[in-house]
């Protein structure tokens, strides 16, 4: 079985199934290859899944934890993978899950987002994560 790279649109097709042509050629990719979805495809996707087709957090952890254990989906970190959607079912920013749980562990992540740092230190509290000063 070969493996995809896919792209956003891909994913989200696979997930919204709202366009029967592109659909039938996902399925068709789907039952035949594996895919390969990076990580900014997956912070793609969530941005569209939530602003395009209105679709909740609680909803779009679940599609992404199904994606988790299907054997035709390859996420780089599924560990990661997993913390984001712990965090982000906390109610961390998905964005902000992805960079926290994506940093090196050796340095500190600066932002000016004082909710995402706040939220981090609560919900991981040996993060390092601080505001720029």
């Amino acid at each position: 079985m070969k493996t995809l790279s896919i792209d956003t649109n891909v994913l989200v097709r696979l997930l919204v199934l709202d366009d029967t042509e592109q659909n039938e050629i996902v399925e068709r990719l789907f039952k035949t290859s594996r895919f390969s979805v990076l990580w900014t495809v997956l912070l793609e996707a969530e941005w569209v899944l939530r602003k395009v087709f209105k679709i909740d957090a609680r909803r779009i952890n679940d599609v992404f934890k199904s994606m988790l254990i299907e054997e035709v989906v390859h996420i780089e970190r599924p560990d990661a993978l997993a913390r984001v959607l712990d965090l982000h079912s906390s109610g961390m920013d998905f964005a902000g899950a992805v960079h926290l749980c994506l940093t090196d562990e050796t340095m500190p992540f600066v932002t000016f987002d004082r909710d995402l740092v706040r939220r981090a230190k609560k919900l991981i509290p040996d993060a390092s994560v601080e505001l720029a000063q």
